[in-house]
């Protein structure tokens, strides 16, 4: 019998995908020559592939094919996702470094009540959260005043304040920050920091 030459597109795909290709087309040959070995076609007999063999084919053309689909259709997904998450780092870069003065003004402001190191760290989680649209992920900074009530009350209003200024006053949460800095201004131990943040929202034209 001839050998037998399969005309394929040869997609880009795992090893694990070539290995099940593999094992496919060797179960196909395998039942194609099963019970005897290959020897050179006698002209006078009909060398007419038999159905069985004929339908093995076809079904391994198809599932190639199906395969190959597969393969390039993942791979354009994953090629548009990389593309939007490359967007959004260009954005979200861009937008980091028109936020800096903001930050480092923050930093300023909180170095006296926390120290510099804490200060730091208190306006890199807030900024991450702001990043991710999730601030849950400020909430272990609490840590850094467990213990301590005043502070405590001091970083729930640079938190408020924060969450106001980066998208609060449009949403739901509009009334309910406005309310918590209001009532911090008034505290005697978080007065004057709470005041300062009002008064840089107000010079933003945030704050009415």
């Amino acid at each position: 019998m001839p050998p037998l030459f399969l005309s394929v597109k040869r997609p880009y795909a795992s090893s694990g995908s070539v290995t099940h290709l593999v094992a496919l087309v060797a179960l196909v040959c395998h039942s194609m020559f099963i019970g005897g070995e290959t020897t050179p076609p006698d002209p006078t007999t009909n060398t007419d592939i038999p159905m069985s063999n004929a339908n093995s084919i076809q079904s391994l053309t198809a599932a190639l094919e199906e395969l190959q689909s597969n393969v390039t259709q993942s791979f354009q997904t994953l090629n548009d996702a990389i593309a939007q998450l490359h967007n959004q780092q260009k954005v979200s870069g861009a937008h980091s470094d028109e936020l800096a003065p903001f930050h480092a003004w923050l930093q300023v402001e909180l170095t006296p009540f926390f120290g510099a190191k804490s200060a730091k760290l208190i306006v890199d989680k807030l900024n991450r959260s702001r990043a991710i649209g999730d601030f849950r992920y400020f909430i272990p900074v609490y840590k850094v005043v467990e213990g301590d009530i005043e502070k405590r009350q001091l970083m729930k209003t640079v938190s408020a304040v924060y969450r106001y200024k980066f998208g609060g006053f449009r949403s739901t949460e509009k009334y309910a920050l406005r309310s918590e800095i209001k009532y911090a201004t008034a505290c005697p131990h978080c007065g004057s920091l709470a005041q300062s943040l009002v008064n840089r929202l107000i010079s933003e034209g945030l704050w009415k």
